[in-house]
């Protein structure tokens, strides 16, 4: 168990947005992907292994709708936010996902940085490529989400469109292109880019714990959020965000959750790009 002072990072609400994501995005790609490559025989085995036809469709088509639910329920958070709390600080502000001009400075600090040309950026609550992520999570859930609705109901569909345009216009195989090529992005994204940037840095391996238990150390905080740091401390806000150590079993169960989600996210990854070098070559 990790001692010293520690503060909270996630709300409840946002760990358990997080931990369903992560069971939808793991069911959608598992189940996906071997339809994507079926000619590979990892492919033809993880679909087998998923349950075959119709059972991995099934499964897939419940975690379309658990990805929705989790949308459904962060757009009301947000809304009641602005709407109902007033808090401007949603749309702008260093709690603020928006990208905002310190952004494009700390880009820019964190390549002179890399190359010993500069000191280290003195990062917010959240860092420029986290909201990268955010934003691409967003689009990336929003062109899934409407290509999978086209490809789920292809008849109702197609009816939306003018009937003209139907003879020039194949929807469901634009959005199967649309919904195979976004779902590879997504999946090497996350599994290799998020991966990296959250838990395989030298201090958060073998995972980072933060998103799981919510809290983050008073160090943790200092080296990676130094900038809110400093403004929770010039407003006085640290004693409110002051929380005990997260404990044992706590750290147990992240590890127990997150090592095996880590090994088969990259070893999915690794198996969809050599499949994409074989196409290519």
């Amino acid at each position: 168990m990790s001692s010293g002072t520690h503060y909270v990072r996630f709300e409840f609400i946002h760990r358990f947005g997080h931990f369903m994501t992560i069971i939808s995005f793991f069911g959608l790609v598992l189940t996906g992907m071997p339809l994507v490559f079926r000619d590979e025989a990892w492919a033809k085995w993880l679909y087998e292994f998923m349950g075959g036809y119709p059972t991995a469709g099934i499964i897939h088509r419940v975690c379309a709708l658990l990805t929705f639910g989790v949308a459904f329920m962060h757009f009301m958070q947000l809304a009641y936010k602005i709407g109902i709390q007033r808090d401007k600080g949603v749309l702008w502000g260093p709690d603020s996902m928006i990208p905002q001009p310190k952004d494009l400075e700390d880009v820019l600090g964190d390549i002179k940085w890399f190359f010993g040309l500069g000191p280290r950026p003195q990062f917010g609550r959240w860092i420029y490529w986290e909201k990268i992520e955010y934003l691409s999570l967003m689009w990336g859930t929003l062109v899934m989400a409407v290509s999978g609705l086209i490809l789920w109901f292809p008849v109702q569909a197609t009816k939306l469109l003018p009937g003209f345009l139907t003879k020039f216009i194949d929807l469901p195989s634009m959005a199967l292109i649309v919904h195979r090529y976004e779902g590879i992005l997504a999946a090497v994204f996350i599994f290799t880019i998020h991966f990296i940037h959250t838990h395989l840095l030298p201090e958060k391996v073998p995972v980072d714990e933060a998103m799981f238990t919510g809290k983050i150390t008073e160090e943790e905080m200092m080296h990676e959020r130094g900038a809110q740091y400093e403004l929770l401390k010039k407003e006085g806000k640290l004693d409110e965000l002051r929380t005990s150590p997260p404990s044992c079993m706590a750290g147990f169960m992240t590890k127990l959750i997150g090592i095996p989600l880590l090994i088969i996210g990259l070893l999915v990854s690794a198996l969809m790009i050599s499949g994409l070098l074989i196409l290519v070559i």
